[in-house]
């Protein structure tokens, strides 16, 4: 008798799950105002409740194959919150007929009036023909100008403006409604420090818990059920909520809006459950914590977006840790989502984040990028990271450059790179450890092409003794008779001395990667010396000296290939390591006598 009750429940959830995977709909054209319903959503724990909907008007063509419906909704805690943020995907029945999924909403409304997305727009993402908003993978032509910020630091934060947070920003008083994002891991430190972002990328930050790997398992998803996608996973958790607007088979349909409006994506999808309610006269929320994970989220469109519970999702791993001299050492370990432009994103707000909450922000600190930080490629050399960041922009430059690397390898022009990981070693200290370049000498001034000559270089640290650096400089053979210029300094200032910084426009993604593992870091001397040269870089390639007749064919605009004109070529380039953020310059006339 037992067993056939088993199998009797069996049979009957089985044809309820049927029921509502062929729930019947009404289109756009078929509602019409004055029809009332109900919505279903979660307002407690994981328990659906329903809410009264009634319809007021309809909005066609709000977009290029959008339209929207009007509704005036009621029940439950609504009348004293408003639409809630996380709200987003509730379906919303008349006459038991789906028509659509709750998703727009107003700042300082006095009514809880919502804007609702038809469901037939949102199965359209299920037959693959929903259009998208993609923001990123615009495949970067890379040149000197997207490199500049490795050599001169002040382009850093025009770039994360323009390009990360800038595509996903929503006007301020725009439409849809803020989508919730429990924060877990950062503190209300490191919330504080990445929220405003996150805002401007049309979340509603809000701190939250996290069960990490022990999260209790979620129940099965339905329309009106709690949903989450991770954008970060592990000891920190950055998770957006909403909610389930249809079920069929492992085909999930939620929100009613674009999360980012990426298109195909590949990010965790979990349950959640509900910890409160926050009223708010702006803009009332769910504060929400994520469940286990249960599929992945598979396209994000104008439309909605759309998740499988068959499938698993693939994140970049990142293992970061923190030394501090007097706290220790403490190890970070998260994975971030794989897109062109959220993975820098996610890497630079979670690195913020993490020293908010465990270090000082502001002032004169140094951040220093042991060897060993790189950006791991499946195939081919790892990206080196290491560097030596000293001052008030230190913060910004040690979490920045690494995630502006990350997004230039993703978005450049010839391939998908395979990358495998993140590995950040860094060390924090309260004290600035900058030296400042105050003199250079050389043991003798005049030379012979292949002489060998001794230079010494003073460096005055903050608050603390000069120190003397000395190496020896090797004089190329081929060094022409006449005045040579050294430049003496540090990699910022040497790039400044040199006024025009050369064509960098590699030919593939290898020559790419070798060229950043190339550039100056902040905590050597360089002394350098370049001359007049007639060359032109070729499809990536420097063909030095050439006859001024082959120089000018090859730089003709209907040439063949990528060339650039190089006027000036280096003759020759030492490098001193040091303990400090190396500032300043100095320049030494050394006379090449002839033979």
């Amino acid at each position: 008798m037992t067993r056939l009750l088993a199998v009797s429940i069996a049979v009957a959830s089985a044809l309820a799950g049927q029921a509502r995977a062929a729930v019947p709909i009404l289109t756009f054209e078929e509602v019409r105002p004055g029809m009332r319903g109900i919505g279903r959503t979660v307002f407690e724990g994981t328990t659906i409740s329903t809410f009264d909907v009634e319809i007021v008007g309809k909005l066609p063509n709000i977009g290029p194959d959008q339209n929207l419906i009007l509704a005036r909704c009621s029940g439950g805690p609504l009348d004293r919150t408003g639409i809630l943020a996380g709200m987003s995907g509730s379906p919303v029945l008349v006459d038991g007929k789906l028509i659509g999924a709750l998703a727009y909403g107003w700042g300082f409304a006095t009514e809880p009036i919502a804007g609702i997305t038809p469901i037939d727009e949102m199965l359209a993402l299920t037959r693959g023909d929903s259009s998208a908003m993609r923001a990123s993978g615009r495949g970067l032509a890379i040149g000197a100008a997207e490199l500049a910020p490795l050599r001169a630091a002040d382009a850093l934060g025009l770039w994360f403006r323009d390009e990360l947070v800038g595509p996903f920003e929503r006007p301020a008083r725009g439409l849809p409604l803020s989508i919730p994002l429990s924060v877990a891991g950062l503190g209300p430190s490191g919330l504080g420090r990445v929220g405003s972002d996150l805002t401007r990328a049309g979340f509603l930050p809000i701190q939250s818990g996290s069960f990490g790997s022990a999260a209790p398992p979620a129940p099965p998803l339905e329309p009106g059920s709690a949903v989450g996608v991770k954008l970060v996973r592990g000891d920190i958790e950055l998770t957006a909520t909403g909610t389930v607007t249809w079920v069929e088979g492992p085909q999930v349909l939620a929100f009613g809006h674009p999360m980012f409006g990426l298109g195909d994506v590949d990010l965790p999808l979990t349950g959640a459950t509900v910890q409160t309610l926050m009223p708010s006269l702006m803009q009332s929320a769910r504060v929400a914590t994520p469940l286990a994970e249960v599929g992945a989220l598979r396209q994000d469109r104008s439309s909605g977006i759309l998740g499988r519970l068959d499938a698993k999702p693939l994140l970049i791993p990142v293992r970061f840790t923190l030394t501090h001299p007097e706290h220790g050492e403490r190890d970070y370990s998260f994975d971030i989502a794989d897109d062109p432009t959220l993975s820098p994103l996610l890497l630079y707000l979670s690195l913020n984040g993490i020293l908010a909450s465990r270090e000082r922000t502001f002032g004169n600190v140094s951040v220093r990028l042991r060897d060993g930080s790189v950006i791991k490629m499946a195939e081919g050399e790892d990206v080196a990271l290491d560097n030596l960041f000293s001052g008030p922009a230190a913060f910004d430059y040690g979490t920045g450059i690494p995630a502006y690397i990350l997004y230039l390898l993703m978005n450049n022009a010839w391939t998908r790179p395979a990358i495998v990981g993140v590995n950040l070693l860094l060390d924090y200290d309260v004290e600035p450890r900058t030296a400042r370049v105050r003199r250079a000498s050389l043991d003798r001034y005049r030379v012979r092409a292949g002489d060998e000559v001794e230079a010494a270089v003073v460096l005055s640290p903050f608050r603390g003794p000069e120190k003397v650096y000395t190496t020896t400089i090797h004089i190329p053979e081929e060094t022409p008779a006449g005045t040579l210029s050294l430049h003496v300094g540090g990699a910022l200032a040497l790039s400044r001395a040199e006024e025009a910084y050369e064509p960098v426009l590699p030919r593939d993604l290898d020559q790419l990667i070798e060229l950043i593992n190339q550039l100056r870091r902040n905590d050597r001397i360089y002394i350098a010396a370049t001359r007049e040269d007639s060359g032109v870089l070729l499809e990536g390639t420097r063909l030095p000296n050439l006859p001024p007749s082959v120089a000018n064919v090859l730089s003709r605009p209907r040439s063949r290939g990528n060339v650039v004109q190089v006027p000036r070529r280096s003759v020759l380039e030492e490098v001193i390591e040091t303990d400090f953020a190396v500032e300043g310059s100095a320049r030494i006339e050394l006379q090449v006598e002839g033979p």
